[in-house]
């Protein structure tokens, strides 16, 4: 009976995500799933998360002017007068091509930077580079990749505690995902599954989920907009878990306690989406339902 009444909600929020997509999702009032004590009680616990701050991006904000609102945003909160960034590719396999165009968008704006190739260093240096920097940015790649190189090196302890004296933690994709308790990424055996492009089937890595630093108490998906990511909606109903899923586009905020969505100049109808099965909930805009993200964020802090 117990499997039976599982798969039942499985298929019902399965049908509300196909109808939502058709006609919308309304918005949740936080009273309707807490008491005003527990709704203040997990608020208060979010706030006590850490005074860092965490901007993850779906994807886009691809040009300097687009991008240079995230970086007032962390410069704003770092309020130093030369900030200092450092820039980690592991999810690029520690790779820099052309990703250092980031690093300039950052010294444009009036910081020091620096980088980090964790899979080609020491500890100590991780150590080193990690205390020094205010700003830490992640790209995009293999998450699987980039979580095995940063427990084997020690980055993961490095940037809680980066968080935990104020850091700003950013990144894209892989960069974003990594930051959550968990992420769910192409990095698997080939299959034939949906994909980005025409005709939106074939072989390509299979997604799975991955663990990550846990700094977001949730699962993590990027690039939401796009045809193969969207997919995560029917596993995010049947996960006991619940999931932030960020459009290209978008970027989401994490900041005191607090949920911001953050559009690219260039879409700025994108936003990012909250799945929680274990409350029925299913595609919640984020930028509409922040009090009650920030309430589910403190109720999985405490536990």
């Amino acid at each position: 009976m117990k499997n039976l009444m599982s798969t039942l909600k499985i298929l019902f929020l399965t049908v509300t995500v196909m109808i939502g997509w058709i006609g919308g999702y309304p918005s949740a009032n936080v009273a309707t799933y807490y008491t005003d004590d527990e709704s203040a009680a997990y608020t208060q616990a979010a706030k006590d998360a850490g005074p860092g701050m965490i901007i993850a991006l779906g994807g886009g904000f691809d040009y300097e002017d687009t991008f240079r609102p995230l970086i007032e945003k962390a410069l704003f909160h770092v309020n130093r007068k030369t900030p200092r960034m450092l820039f980690i590719p592991t999810g690029h396999y520690d790779e820099l091509e052309e990703t250092e165009e980031i690093v300039e968008w950052f010294a444009n704006a009036g910081c020091q930077t620096d980088i980090l190739l964790p899979s080609k260093t020491t500890e100590q240096e991780v150590k080193e580079k990690i205390a020094w920097a205010d700003i830490i940015y992640e790209t995009g790649g293999n998450l699987k990749f980039l979580t095995d190189t940063w427990n084997e090196k020690g980055v993961t302890e490095a940037v809680k505690a980066a968080f935990a004296r104020g850091a700003v933690l950013m990144g894209v994709s892989t960069g974003a995902m990594c930051w959550a308790q968990k992420g769910w990424d192409n990095f698997g055996e080939p299959e034939f599954r949906v994909t980005d492009e025409f005709p939106f089937l074939g072989e390509e890595p299979k997604y799975e989920f991955c663990d990550a630093t846990g700094l977001l108490p949730f699962c993590l998906c990027p690039h939401f907009d796009n045809v193969a990511w969207r997919v995560y909606a029917f596993e995010a109903v049947k996960q006991d878990f619940p999931s932030l899923c960020i459009e290209n586009g978008a970027a989401l905020v994490f900041c005191d306690g607090e949920y911001e969505v953050i559009a690219d100049v260039k879409t700025p109808r994108r936003t990012a989406y909250l799945f929680y099965p274990e409350k029925n909930i299913v595609m919640l805009d984020v930028a509409k339902n922040a009090a009650l993200v920030s309430a589910i964020d403190g109720e999985r802090r405490i536990g």
